[in-house]
């Protein structure tokens, strides 16, 4: 015996015209899913849908009429937030430093890390991070791939135009 659904005075189970499943799909009231998206069903026409608030019994007129629209460009995806500047090891820099400098290790991040300077540094791009200095990994040497959070290392500072940086940077 097979199963078919049955509705109540062709309203459906739950009496808006969408029929419950045993299996828990919910098959939309006429007008509304694929077979009536044309008809308006969910993309905002005369039946019940989906909107930007959830189930809507006027419509969903929200639902492909921008109610689902990210915040980003076009409204496609949630954006990528304030516009970022330039970042990387390959900008062009210039040192500032004569003497290498001491600092400690804050955070290391895979390819790229953060160290506190034993002696802050006094410099206009100083505080941009916090007073941290940026060190990538293809500024280290000696060997060395990886920096230790809380170790000492040496290093020259330069700065480019995401701020101030650690090259040649000696650690541990």
């Amino acid at each position: 015996m097979a199963w078919a659904p049955q509705q109540k005075g062709g309203k459906g189970w739950n009496g808006n015209g969408a029929i419950h499943t045993p299996m828990g799909v919910v098959v939309p009231p006429r007008g509304g899913g694929i077979a009536g998206a044309m008809a308006g069903g969910w993309k905002g026409g005369g039946g019940k849908g989906w909107s930007d608030k959830g189930w809507s019994d006027k419509g969903g007129k929200d639902f492909g009429k921008g109610g689902f629209k990210g915040s980003g460009k076009d409204g496609k995806g949630k954006g990528k937030g304030k516009p970022r500047g330039p970042s990387g090891p390959g900008l062009p820099r210039e040192r500032i430093t004569e003497e290498p400098v001491t600092g400690e290790v804050q955070e290391w991040r895979g390819k790229y890390g953060w160290i506190t300077p034993t002696v802050p540094i006094e410099h206009q791009l100083a505080q941009k991070h916090k007073g941290n200095i940026y060190v990538s990994m293809s500024d280290l040497v000696g060997g060395i791939t990886e920096l230790t959070q809380g170790s000492l290392c040496q290093f020259h500072v330069f700065q480019d135009a995401s701020g101030l940086g650690a090259e040649e940077c000696l650690g541990s």
